[in-house]
């Protein structure tokens, strides 16, 4: 066939030529100007970066009848065999079929004779890394001391498959992913040359499909050339690279940024419908996100977004319908659900919750700014005093009791010792000011009798604790107390989850049993059965937890958050530092 696809047609075939590898580009020249090539280079990177094309170009530097020179003439001899593969002396070796001792020991004898009748013996050996070890360790000594004149030039997308030995006997150059704005200039240079018609949007759009390799671009392109001819549409590019159309993904994108869940999901549906896998249109709203939340953060920051300038125009006017923490929740919550793509029965459902989820995220406001109203709310539900909007005050305006106001009296009641009638002056009150409430009082004779058995010390110290600090009831669940000192008191709980939660909550601890047994305690947590991963435990663990979200759930605070803050519980975790 004399037809040459477009990949070998414009192969570099000089460094000049070679686009986005300038910092491998620019050493190799300097070297063979100033004479000190090195007898051993490394050429690594991804597949279609220029790996090959760059050990073919020092070849021909160095060949060339007017070289050692940076610019080889391309039309000499040498130049010309060189490209066509025919050359005595520059050599390329196939290493995924030739991985054996005895192919490296052909290539340890060829590289004796002297270069005739070129200048340099090189030896180009591609894909070095699928080499068996024993060739590795044939070719170290003559890889490390070659006859003068003499080179090899390694090429792999694999380097870390070659044995440090033998790199460190390289230079080592790390070729780079091509940037898509650069790849589609190439293109729009090769659509020109080859009389194409071809929109901007469809060489961007082959430029991305990509992925970096220039070859792979170069590739597609002749694949939609070949479908649609001289003048290709742009959904000719579309079914040819089964493309997602750009204009469904932007309408889901708005419609989740203006919270309209119908229209979302009626967009998603149409893609499904279209034979778009539910991983695929994920993956690409979530790169429109991202797209999102970077021009709202920098508006002006273009070559940031691959995109042409009308998309990224469409784009910025959606991101300034939204805040930028309420992008960035909607590109975590959708990076979540991706995880559960690749396991769920129905991915294409999945997807679809996903986005409903997107649409409904409430809009979030500043964490220091959420947690001081927070903060706030939980004071007055402490105090006891109506919380706007929560239901906290009855019809007749009496403030009502949280539950925690009232297990604390009730605690108090059983806990508290008599106390001596007050001598003095009682202080006069005032309506604004109110009491503040007392913190429950210990059964210190309980806690002083060293004759109590320590479950029922533990039972009364657990109380206590919870009435304290509500937060210690639950991971105190199921403990007992392994050992007293004056000083120090031991507590062994059954779970390590539990332990955890202690830990968290330390200085929580330590003042509840101070203020119980009357004295400074220090407070160590450990487990009980450490050591044994039982299933039990585990069984217990899952419980704790299950108990714990129970106890959130029914916590006035959150419940009163909801309902004033308007938002919603979408995820609930352990803290994991101490509040």
């Amino acid at each position: 066939m004399s037809y040459e696809v477009i990949a070998r047609k414009w192969r570099p075939r000089d460094f000049d030529e070679v686009i986005g590898q300038a910092h491998v580009t620019t050493p190799l020249r300097n070297a063979i100007r100033t004479d000190r090539v090195p007898h051993a280079i490394l050429l690594t990177g991804p597949r279609g970066t220029g790996k090959t094309t760059l050990a073919r170009i020092v070849a021909r530097c160095l060949n060339c009848e007017k070289g050692p020179t940076d610019t080889p003439c391309g039309e000499c001899d040498p130049c010309r065999e060189i490209a066509a593969g025919s050359s005595t002396d520059v050599q390329e070796i196939d290493a995924a079929s030739r991985t054996g001792v005895d192919d490296v020991r052909e290539l340890i004898e060829a590289i004796r004779y002297a270069p005739s009748p070129g200048k340099y013996k090189i030896f180009v050996v591609d894909e070095v890394h699928m080499l068996s070890k024993a060739a590795f360790n044939a070719l170290l000594k003559t890889l490390e001391e070659p006859p003068p004149r003499s080179l090899f030039l390694f090429a792999t997308t694999n380097p870390e498959s070659i044995p440090f030995t033998v790199v460190s006997r390289c230079q080592r150059y790390d070729l780079r992913r091509i940037a898509a704005a650069e790849i589609f200039e190439q293109l729009a240079r090769i659509a020109k040359s080859e009389k194409v018609e071809i929109s901007e949007k469809s060489l961007l759009a082959i430029a991305r499909e990509g992925d970096g390799s220039m070859r792979d671009a170069q590739t597609l392109l002749d694949q939609v050339i070949a479908y649609g001819g001289a003048k290709v549409e742009d959904d000719v590019v579309a079914d040819v690279l089964d493309l997602i159309d750009h204009n469904l993904l932007l309408t889901i994108a708005s419609a989740c940024v203006d919270g309209d869940a119908q229209a979302a999901l009626e967009a998603t549906a149409r893609a499904g419908a279209s034979g778009i896998e539910a991983k695929r249109l994920g993956s690409n709203l979530l790169q429109l996100l991202r797209n999102l939340v970077v021009l709202h953060i920098a508006p002006d920051a273009n070559e940031l977004i691959e995109a042409s300038a009308e998309e990224i125009a469409e784009l910025r006017e959606i991101a300034q319908r939204s805040e930028p923490l309420r992008l960035r929740r909607m590109f975590r919550a959708l990076v979540q659900e991706q995880e559960d793509l690749a396991w769920a029965p129905q991915p294409f459902a999945v997807l679809e919750m996903a986005v409903v989820r997107l649409a409904t995220l409430p809009a979030g406001d500043d964490v220091a700014s959420l947690l001081t109203r927070l903060d706030a709310l939980e004071q007055k539900l402490r105090d006891g005093r109506p919380v706007g909007g929560g239901g906290g005050a009855s019809a007749g305006g009496t403030p009502q009791r949280s539950e925690r106001g009232d297990a604390s009296a009730r605690s108090g009641a059983k806990h508290a010792a008599p106390e001596p009638a007050a001598t003095g002056p009682v202080a006069p009150t005032t309506p604004q000011a109110a009491a503040p409430k007392p913190e429950p009082a210990a059964s210190t004779a309980a806690a002083a009798d060293d004759d109590a058995p320590p479950e029922v010390v533990f039972d009364r110290l657990r109380s206590f604790a919870g009435e304290l600090h509500s937060g210690l009831l639950i991971p105190l669940e199921g403990g007992q107390i392994t050992e007293r000192g004056p000083d120090r008191i031991t507590i062994a709980v059954p779970t390590a989850f539990s332990a955890k939660r202690l830990n968290h909550k330390r200085n929580q601890l330590e003042h509840a049993c101070t203020q119980f047994f009357g004295r400074t305690l220090r407070v160590e947590i450990e487990t009980a059965n450490s050591g044994e991963a039982t299933a039990a435990a585990r069984a217990e663990d899952s419980e704790a937890v299950r108990a714990l979200r129970q106890q959130t759930l029914n916590h006035p605070a959150i419940r009163t958050a909801l309902d004033v803050l308007g938002g919603e519980i979408v995820e609930i975790r352990p803290v994991e530092t101490s509040v």
